[in-house]
């Protein structure tokens, strides 16, 4: 008798396509073809809830994180003092907040995430690369900062159960890296935070305004508390060295490098958030964030950090480590109750700020590639499960080499951002053709050359060629010649430069299309974002979202008003022509 039972490969084809994205007519295919979805295309007026204030909290609050309140500790051991790696903080905030602005210019006037703008520099199909490459290194950062928000449960659940929490029976070899006490904590913290992951971002911009509020209160008064306890701060006994002259100035390079590193996915990621705006002018406070945030968590971190060397005899960089400590000196229910409410403020923090640097741009890479089956929110979810698979605590407690290897990321991601701004702002004068953001036929302006914009990898290749040798030497000291090593530690600078300047110089070279073929020559309107006003869309696309379809066809659009002065124009030599002959 014949089994019933459907082939296995037939089973598995069946649940790939229930899981196929409809668009909101219930289609498969987005509006523009395979290469869309409803995630992938512009968002729509009803997602556009993201105010100014709302990213001048996104950028302010992003600061207060591990990453960056530890940022002086490295400093410190190559000999700088506590001014220089504050001048370097404030140096590099106005560095990255300018790139920061320039970069989310283009998404804000045409709302698309990262995964597409992208397409316009690097090439419909060589845009995947780029992805790609982001979306892997936010997996990773993403386990790696759930794992730090869990050490903050941990105080927080100590606070509450004292001894029988320290106590808790460990039956985890040690091998594990971890005790059994830190994974419960990891795995409680890993499912407090898991439901966000179903909120579109498009909904997130509440949750950065309340932590803008209560982050700088918590670092605030836990720096208070620790001057007060201590009756001041020794900084001199942070560094047992202090360097002069020329290795001042290297050293003062390095600190920009390594602080530049924890500003990059912000940078990169931006995109994904400005699409959500109403107007591009909503983001100009976002850099003002920005520069007053950075350097004001790198200097509380010296602070605090300084306070507790002298109460403690050490120096606490990690947060949790020395709210750990006010714990041991502190017992009492008082000091349990602040420590409490200020371990539960920086968890929150830091799982909020894991949103936009890591699970977000996660399910927006997602959907780039493979948009038939994904949505940002699905790409978040599996992110967030991922996290598990990544075991953050094997990376954090023997990796060192990797973890410096996830440090030089900027040199990978600084010369897309670079080629990104110089396309938008220089080549392309703030022109985009939406439509053809999702052609991948031969022709199509952002096809070039078999789906590669050449000139893109040209400089993306010469840019990390310029300080990869520097990475050998991360990994492995003393492997490679002094020369290489200073060459990495200005990485940022010469990276971000290289790329736009050969990128710049590629296009004025070999020129890339701004406006399709089939565009008359008198409609191709190169002024600055002429193409704005209707977000990309002209009359003569064959797909028109109707939230602008108006817009497009009543003829208020400036190339739509050059169409119909050409017109007029050919009309008047007509009648002209006609009265002569008459």
């Amino acid at each position: 008798m014949a089994s019933s039972r459907k082939p296995f490969s037939y089973r598995t084809q069946h649940f790939l396509d229930k899981l196929k994205v409809k668009n909101n007519s219930g289609e498969e295919n987005g509006q523009f073809g395979k290469w869309s979805n409803k995630d992938l295309d512009p968002s729509p007026p009803s997602q556009r809830t993201w105010s100014a204030w709302s990213f001048f909290a996104f950028q302010f609050s992003i600061a207060f994180s591990p990453t960056t309140y530890n940022a002086g500790a490295s400093l410190y051991a190559i000999g700088l003092n506590w001014w220089t790696i504050f001048i370097a903080s404030v140096i590099v905030s106005i560095m990255i907040a300018t790139l920061l602005f320039l970069n989310a210019r283009g998404p804000a006037r045409y709302h698309i995430g990262y995964p597409t703008l992208v397409r316009a520099s690097s090439g419909i199909y060589g845009s995947l690369v780029f992805v790609f490459i982001r979306g892997v290194v936010a997996i990773l950062y993403m386990s790696i900062q759930t794992y730090y928000a869990s050490q903050f449960l941990a105080v927080m659940l100590r606070c509450v159960f004292g001894h029988r929490w320290t106590d808790f029976p460990n039956h985890l070899p040690a091998s594990a890296a971890i005790t059994s006490a830190n994974l419960l904590a990891f795995g409680l913290l890993w499912l407090i935070q898991f439901p966000f992951a179903f909120v579109h971002p498009s909904k997130m911009a509440r949750v950065f305004q309340i932590k803008s509020v209560i982050a700088p209160i918590g670092l605030i008064v836990t720096m208070i508390w620790a001057l007060a306890s201590s009756h001041g701060a020794d900084f001199n006994g942070l560094s047992h060295k202090t360097v002069s002259g020329a290795a001042l100035g290297w050293s003062f390079m390095k600190a920009i490098n390594s602080i530049v590193s924890n500003v990059i996915p912000p940078l990169v990621n931006i995109a994904d958030l400005a699409r959500y705006v109403q107007k591009p002018r909503d983001t100009l406070p976002m850099p003002i964030g920005l520069v007053v945030s950075k350097p004001l968590v790198v200097f509380l971190g010296m602070i605090i950090t300084a306070a507790g060397y002298k109460q403690f005899g050490h120096a606490y960089w990690n947060l949790w480590d020395f709210y750990s400590s006010v714990l041991d000196h502190y017992w009492s229910p008082g000091a349990r109750t602040l420590v409490f409410l200020a371990a539960g403020i920086q968890a929150f923090a830091t799982f909020v700020t894991n949103f936009t640097s890591n699970s977000i741009p996660v399910g927006c890479d997602l959907t780039g590639l493979f948009p038939r089956h994904f949505t940002i929110v699905r790409g978040q979810v599996l992110c967030f499960l991922l996290a598990w698979i990544c075991v953050p605590w094997k990376l954090t407690h023997s990796a060192t080499s990797f973890l410096n290897f996830l440090g030089s990321y900027l040199c990978f991601i600084c010369p897309i951002v670079a080629c990104m701004v110089v396309d938008y702002w220089v080549i392309r004068k703030g022109n985009l053709h939406i439509p053809s953001l999702y052609k991948t036929q031969p022709g199509s302006i952002y096809y070039y050359t078999y789906g590669f914009n050449l000139r893109a990898f040209i400089a993306w290749i010469v840019a990390i060629a310029l300080v990869i040798p520097g990475v050998a030497g991360v990994l492995s000291p003393g492997s490679i010649g002094n020369a290489a090593i200073k060459i990495y530690n200005m990485g940022f600078l010469l990276s971000t430069t290289f790329a736009g300047l050969v990128y710049y110089v590629a296009c004025r070279i070999c020129p890339v299309e701004i406006y399709p073929a089939e565009f008359h020559p008198e409609t191709r309107d190169r002024s600055w974002e002429a193409m704005g006003y209707t977000e990309g869309f002209c009359p003569e696309d064959e797909v028109i979202p109707e939230y602008l379809r108006e817009k497009v066809l009543d003829g208020t659009s400036r190339i739509h008003v050059a169409t119909k002065e050409v017109m007029s124009a050919q009309g008047d030599r007509v009648s002209q022509n006609s009265a002569q002959w008459a």
